[in-house]
């Protein structure tokens, strides 16, 4: 009898280690998913200041180009002793102009440089003054002072920041030339960058935001599924726990998905809508229920890496910049990267949905059966919704027309059987919206597979 009990005890106490054991890898798991995305929306918020500093770098180094273009430096002496004001105002007002068409350029000056100190001939911010600027000497700032050497040189110095409690710059200077060599003249342009690190702050907060909410939520299905390990023993029980516990990862993956269409206003309710037509196009093809359950949540999260770009890209009512149109194009790229060390299937689904069979999709131009299987039937349903269904700038196109584009674009940009199984369903109105009633867009949207965001 006591040599039972201590089998009994054996037993209780291996099945304990074993259920913490679980819990441990459930909960590092959780960790590796969470911290792939902080560094996801981190690397991406840096991309995106990156990017917004050195477009206003080189439109300020434009503009003191263009300024040093117009500027007469034998005509300076002249400015600074009063004389010929009338051309000296015209130049002003050209001045003006300039800094009035280059974005984010705060100031635009021109200096003469001494030793000591420097003397201003223009200064240009806002509001124009309808004086013309006092041209008086003016002491190096603590910013100006470390290339005295360098500005009595003559020589060009490369972009430099300067902060304080009201307002964030980048100096960029071109140094003038002067005929007699008697005076050393300089053109700067102080671009604003407190705005560009405003916004960054912005999106990052929101990141944060939604990522401690998913944390709490993370933490709530770890805590629930440890209430149930202690809870449940036999057989009969285990099973129970691991159709709750799927039941909770489903709407945990639900919650993450609904947070990401409704960071995305373009398409709300896309992800639901293609995870549908994806396991609709599984059963025509023929695959069990297991292997259709699958792809169904792999469609689901086909678009998760639309969280880590930035909210004014990805619902921008403007045609996007190429940087801006490559920078969505990465969503493909960051859910491979969040998805990677979960599952090999999720990773590949929201990697290669936009691949096609003739190598023009990316972000890797795959070909024909080097597309994973689960991508390519992502991709014709993908396709069909980015066409059947309302956005903000356009309504849904016409079921007939959009039919005939999917088929039209077959073996091309979608592999050829799975459009065949997408056009059986649709000749018995499988895919046919409960409201559609006729009508709709009939306009072609060009480059459906690249084009739509």
């Amino acid at each position: 009898m006591n040599k039972s009990k201590t089998v009994d005890d054996s037993d209780e106490l291996y099945e304990k280690k074993h259920k913490r054991r679980k819990m441990i890898f459930l909960i590092l798991g959780v960790l590796i998913i969470l911290l792939v995305l902080a560094f996801s929306v981190g690397y991406n918020v840096w991309q995106y200041y990156s990017m917004l500093r050195n477009e206003r770098i080189n439109i300020a180094e434009g503009a003191v180009k263009i300024a040093a273009g117009i500027l007469d430096t034998n005509k300076f002496n002249d400015y600074l002793d009063g004389k010929i004001e009338h051309d000296y105002e015209a130049t002003e007002k050209a001045l003006y102009n300039i800094k009035d068409n280059s974005v984010g350029l705060k100031y635009l000056s021109v200096l003469q440089i001494h030793e000591n100190d420097c003397t201003v001939i223009f200064y240009i911010e806002e509001p124009i003054y309808e004086e013309i600027y006092e041209r008086k000497d003016f002491e190096y700032n603590d910013d100006l002072k470390k290339f005295i050497p360098n500005l009595l040189a003559g020589e060009k110095i490369a972009p430099f920041e300067s902060k304080n409690d009201y307002e964030w710059t980048v100096t960029i200077n071109q140094p003038l030339s002067n005929e007699a060599n008697e005076n050393i003249y300089y053109v700067c342009a102080d671009v604003e960058m407190s705005d560009i690190r405003d916004n960054a702050k912005k999106f990052l907060y929101q990141s944060v935001f939604i990522t401690l909410n998913v944390l709490i939520l993370a933490f709530l299905v770890c805590l629930l599924l440890l209430r149930m390990y202690r809870k449940i023993s036999d057989t009969e029980k285990r099973l129970h726990k691991q159709e709750q516990a799927s039941k909770i990862l489903q709407k945990t993956v639900t919650a993450f998905v609904k947070t990401v269409d409704l960071k995305d206003h373009y398409t709300n309710g896309h992800s639901f809508r293609v995870a549908k037509y994806t396991a609709m196009l599984c059963e025509e093809l023929g695959y069990d229920e297991e292997t259709t359950e699958k792809y169904y949540y792999i469609a689901l999260m086909h678009d998760i890496g639309k969280i880590g770009i930035p909210d004014d890209i990805l619902n921008k009512t403007g045609k996007l910049t190429d940087e801006e149109f490559e920078m969505i194009q990465s969503h493909t790229s960051l859910g491979y990267d969040v998805l990677k060390d979960v599952s090999k299937d999720l990773a590949d689904g929201a990697l290669c949905h936009h691949e096609r069979p003739d190598g023009k999709g990316y972000p890797m131009g795959l070909t024909g059966e080097n597309i994973p299987r689960v991508a390519q039937i992502i991709a014709v349903a993908d396709t069909f919704d980015a066409m059947y269904s309302n956005r903000p700038y356009r309504k849904r196109m016409n079921f007939e027309k959009a039919v005939s584009i999917i088929r039209e674009v077959s073996g091309t940009q979608l592999t050829s059987d799975v459009v065949d199984a997408f056009m059986r369903l649709a000749e018995k109105g499988k895919f046919r919206a409960d409201d559609d009633k006729g009508g709709g867009s009939t306009e072609d949207i060009n480059n459906i597979q690249a084009g739509e965001r």
